[in-house]
């Protein structure tokens, strides 16, 4: 669906191709600038105007790859923090514990010492 551009400039240009071949497949001296070359004029732009999509897309994908790329290390970012944030937690758990358990041996140590 994100290359329906792509798929509608290759219907329309299949579809004029077959319904105008002879216009298609007539042959000109064109100059070049460097040379005269006999070649079909509307076939040449059709594959100008396909090679220009087909740079469009690549250089699509290669913003999308890019963005996957951020995406997957913003994700790994977040499960460090995570498990960072639960490996916290515990602790304060367990040094709760140790007070509350360590709490009447110190009072009994306090009484004792009174």
């Amino acid at each position: 669906m994100k290359y329906i551009i792509i798929y509608i400039y290759l219907a329309i240009n299949v579809f004029l191709l077959i319904l105008n071949w002879n216009l298609f497949s007539s042959s000109i001296n064109m100059d070049l600038g460097f040379g005269v070359y006999s070649m079909p004029p509307l076939i040449m732009l059709q594959v100008i105007g396909l090679v220009a999509l087909i740079i469009f897309a690549v250089l699509d994908g290669v913003k999308d790859l890019k963005r996957e790329v951020v995406i997957s290390e913003l994700q790994k970012t977040i499960l460090g923090l995570e498990k960072d944030a639960v490996i916290n937690k515990l602790q304060n758990q367990n040094k709760l514990t140790e007070t509350k358990e360590s709490a009447p041996i110190i009072e009994a140590n306090n009484k004792l010492s009174d």
